[in-house]
């Protein structure tokens, strides 16, 4: 009865790990892509509403799970009302409840990815190595961080890590079960609506049956058979999710209905196959299949022709903005950006903890063949994926978010085996206490900052100069800090290109400045506010920036005008927000040249 009551409040535990830290205080620090997100958002349920189906195609990501979510919170939001009608305008519509609204459903689901990550580490490996998992899991910083945004990279890691792990409870089970290819292919279906570089997966699957039919002796031709079902069954999950595909058209006939016979036949017939394990093919059921599988293959690539065009050009051009990577600006990072990410995003155990995972599955590969087998499925999944976000010329932080599952459970092994190396069973619960203290406190006391987190050896100097921070944390709090002014709805402030999304907490009216922009001449500027991510591009970026991109050049101050530094919001040791008080003349010592070329960074409080 006792170990059943420590159970129940440790699985609490879990639970409230799991779900307070993303729903807590959803309205914090605006992101600039959440506004594209939430207009998507309004894009799809609108026209899903009016049976504009073929508007459902928002965006080549193509995003449709965050959209489905975020525009169900908009129908909630609306009641009986029209939401073409309610949220016309765009301003009254972006704001801070409605990011709120739209941030709960994905955290939400976020966290229940998580639970049901969780059990199926439990059907792998047991219950301690599960409860360690799913711990880490709850709390992995970036993981967490991109949890809370409307956006689509946490949802694309679990998602895409559900589908990993139902693969290995597949090959590992016995009798293999193919209810597990079924979730998988769901999954792997919600994986690609929501992220379009999770069919990358597709090109794993090799490495993990070339390992499995060595380790176990599988049959080579039931694994084709199982591929084949779990590809119908994602086909099948694209073809109900995705509303925008119920309206391509080949010449005048709808490619749906097609493509729905299509998978459904490879459905039943490879479901039959698998049941009665057949595992060779005849002459004739060889070229069916492979013609059906072409015709499947190039009807796909014309309905989703946008999307596969769209990553082409996301794998040869680099993002438009540029980026700072060791003292740098370049526009394309290199082959070394997602390791440092990795490393400077790391918790403090994260390393040490999968360095003695990957040893101890070793010294053990001949007593536990199969956690050996999934701890080097695990880690041919991060390099997989590494490898690969490190060869796509587009290089943005967060997309590192697709490996941090896998990196977590292998952490999580780590300290099943330094529990094992413990002799006294008593010390076992302290240790563990210990490793959560380490692994949660640095990441929880940033509440709800978590994306500020870095690697707390690192001085904050270094990470400041040598990464790209921001993505709009801090400026709720500069707002806070203008709001308080007396007489704060008169105040005009000056925003940088950076520190747009200021006017979403502020009370007082912002101006945008840019080369670009003329500003009307008789405004009085009570305050200028810039943000960190601005302050990292200036300067002349060593790579030409992409076709589509915005030149270095256009993203340098040309002008100014005479300020003094008033208040700096620093966290975690870094400062995010400068905000300058307007002067009516300049200073003595001081003009507009040198005003405007301050050092980076500036610690002035």
């Amino acid at each position: 009865m006792q170990k059943q009551i420590s159970i129940g409040i440790f699985v609490l535990f879990l639970v409230l790990l799991t779900f307070l830290p993303r729903m807590l205080s959803l309205s914090a620090h605006w992101s600039s892509d959440e506004s594209t997100w939430m207009l998507r958002s309004r894009t799809f349920i609108i026209a899903l509403e009016q049976g504009r189906f073929a508007d459902t195609l928002t965006a080549y990501h193509p995003g449709v799970t965050t959209t489905w979510l975020g525009g169900l919170a908009i129908r909630k939001a609306a009641g009986q009302r029209s939401i073409s009608e309610l949220f016309t305008q765009t301003d009254r519509f972006l704001t801070t409840q409605m990011l709120a609204r739209l941030r709960f459903p994905i955290a939400v689901l976020s966290g229940a990815l998580i639970l049901i990550i969780g059990l199926l580490l439990y059907r792998l490996f047991g219950a301690s190595l599960a409860a360690v998992g799913t711990l880490f899991l709850a709390i992995e910083p970036f993981l967490l961080a991109e949890s809370r945004r409307v956006h689509t990279d946490a949802l694309t890691s679990e998602f895409l890590f559900l589908t990993l792990l139902l693969w290995l409870c597949y090959l590992e089970s016995e009798p293999q079960r193919r209810r597990d290819l079924v979730l998988s292919g769901i999954c792997f279906g919600l994986a690609c609506l929501t992220k379009s570089h999770a069919g990358a997966f597709l090109l794993f699957l090799p490495f993990l049956f070339f390992w499995y039919v060595k380790q176990r002796r599988l049959s080579g031709a039931k694994m084709l058979m199982s591929t084949i079902f779990f590809c119908a069954v994602a086909l099948l999950t694209t073809l109900i999710v995705w509303p925008y595909l119920w309206t391509v058209t080949f010449g005048n006939r709808l490619i749906c209905p097609l493509l729905f016979i299509g998978c459904f036949g490879l459905l039943f017939w490879s479901g039959r196959k698998l049941a009665k394990d057949y595992s060779e093919f005849s002459p004739v059921e060889f070229v069916i299949l492979g013609c059906g599988l072409l015709l499947i293959v190039g009807i796909s690539f014309a309905a989703a022709g946008y999307v596969f065009e769209r990553m082409y050009e996301a794998f040869t051009e680099a993002h438009e903005l540029p980026k700072r990577f060791l003292g740098e600006i370049r526009y394309n990072p290199g082959f070394l950006y997602y390791l440092v990410m990795g490393f400077v995003w790391s918790t403090p155990l994260t390393l040490p903890l999968t360095v003695l995972a990957l040893s101890g599955a070793w010294q053990q590969r001949h007593q536990d063949k199969k956690t050996f087998r999934i701890t080097v499925v695990l880690l041919l999944f991060v390099i997989f994926y590494t490898a690969g976000l490190s060869l796509v010329a587009k290089k943005i932080a967060r997309y590192l978010v697709i490996c941090l599952p896998a990196m977590s459970v292998l952490s999580a092994m780590g300290v099943t085996y330094l529990i094992q190396a413990i002799p006294k069973k008593y010390l076992h619960f302290l240790f563990f206490i210990v490793v959560v203290i380490l692994q949660t406190l640095p990441i929880l006391k940033l509440h709800p900052y978590y994306a500020t987190y870095h690697f707390p050896l690192l001085p904050s100097e270094w990470v400041a100069k040598n990464t790209s921070v921001g993505g709009g944390v801090g400026l709720d709090i500069a707002a806070a800090y203008l709001n308080a002014k007396p007489d704060a709805q008169h105040l005009q402030v000056r925003v940088s290109r950076f520190s747009n999304n200021l006017k979403r907490y502020f009370v007082g009216k912002t101006w945008r400045r840019s080369n670009s922009e003329t500003l009307p001449r008789n405004i009085n500027f009570d305050y200028d506010v810039e943000y960190v991510r601005g302050r990292q591009i200036q300067g002349t970026a060593i790579d030409s920036h992409p076709e589509t991109g915005t030149p270095s050049s256009a993203l340098q101050l040309q002008r100014d005008i005479p300020r003094e530094l008033e208040h700096v919001v620093r966290l975690n040791g870094i400062d995010y927000v400068w905000i300058y008080r307007v002067l009516n003349t300049y200073p003595d010592d001081a003009s507009p040249s040198t005003l405007m070329n301050e050092s980076y960074p500036s610690n002035k409080q």
